[in-house]
């Protein structure tokens, strides 16, 4: 009975000998697991980049043109990033038509905010080499270049990168990401008609096309949201036009957070191919990098000049906003930069 205890506890041994796994092979097996995950991720990288890199490839770039040396102190910081969005009524970036839309899109990298900064196209600046006019004006006489510079010299914001939309392109980047909601009044319906009649004929479309029957919410496409955007003479003048140009804006970035990967690569190829920008495609494929993290910043919105930022006055028999640019320069700081 003994002898049969005995060896039962030393069968027990074994067993428990038997299961017990060498450290070196679960050392083993780890990093098979770590190796396979960096694997995947190496693959995934690799394909993420050639999707992005074709995108890219069908941006038109352009290089920076001549720029003004005016020597003005523009603010300064390495976590701000400025981009000069640019809307016009021309064909190409190469017709130095009006600035219809300028606004300036900063990325905060330090507050974790976006910024979508109106400036009016009537403000009375100092455009350099022609002394003060319309902000708009400057566009004009020397495009982005000079309009970036006239940014520069009155409102210390540093600016070296600009993207260029005309009709067209807008129309088409809103059609693809679905349309953008709208709620407009019966006085804008009505006031849409006359701009976008001449859309119509810009974009080849029969006369009447996308007109609405009245005030209401409605889901736009490209050839309506442009005509709300360009809308100048109901409420406010051009004061209320910059606010839609901005809500547009958001409209446009909150649709295609929540677009499919099937609808984000139609959205992402629109795009491409509607902009004209002299950003480097290496500058364009890292800001691709931030792009996941950049949908969940803040979104603000700002107009220039503020509320109690300017006066109106009539020079020259034109209409225009005079600035106070102290003011305005704080606010841009203050609010923009986080300082």
């Amino acid at each position: 009975m003994l002898r049969r205890e005995y060896y039962d506890e030393k069968d027990d041994d074994f067993e428990e000998e038997e299961i017990k796994e060498p450290p070196g092979r679960r050392r083993s097996i780890l990093g098979r697991i770590l190796l396979f995950i960096i694997f995947l991720a190496v693959v995934l990288f690799c394909l993420y980049s050639v999707a992005v890199l074709k995108y890219i490839s069908d941006v038109n770039t352009v290089e920076t043109g001549e720029r003004y040396e005016h020597g003005v102190q523009t603010m300064q910081d390495d976590d701000v990033r400025n981009i000069l969005l640019i809307g016009t009524d021309t064909r190409s970036v190469s017709d130095k038509g009006r600035a219809d839309t300028v606004i300036l899109l900063t990325i905060n990298s330090r507050t974790k905010e976006l910024y979508v900064t109106s400036f009016m196209r009537d403000s009375y600046v100092d455009v350099p080499g022609y002394g003060f006019t319309k902000l708009n004006a400057s566009y004009r006489y020397g495009g982005a270049e000079l309009l970036m510079d006239t940014l520069e010299v009155n409102f210390k914001v540093d600016i070296d990168e600009y993207v260029y939309v005309n009709f067209d392109s807008f129309s088409k980047i809103v059609d693809a990401v679905g349309g953008i909601e709208i709620t407009v009044t019966d006085a804008e319906a009505e006031g849409m008609k006359p701009p976008m009649a001449e859309q119509n004929d810009l974009l080849g479309n029969p006369r009447g096309t996308d007109y609405l029957s009245g005030g209401g919410t409605y889901t736009m496409n490209g050839n309506q949201a442009l005509a709300y955007a360009r809308l100048r003479y109901v409420g406010n003048a051009d004061f209320q036009r910059t606010e839609r140009q901005r809500e547009v804006i958001r409209k446009i970035f909150e649709k295609a957070k929540d677009l499919s990967i099937g609808e984000l690569d139609g959205f992402l190829s629109a795009c491409a191919s509607s902009v004209t920008t002299n950003m480097s495609k290496k500058d364009m494929y890292l800001l691709s990098l931030r792009l996941l993290p950049l949908m969940k910043y803040d979104f603000n919105e700002l107009r220039i000049p503020c509320d109690d930022g300017y006066k109106g006055s009539m020079i020259d028999g034109q209409s225009v906003l005079e600035i106070d640019f102290d003011k305005n320069i704080e606010l841009i700081k203050d609010k923009v930069y986080g300082e």
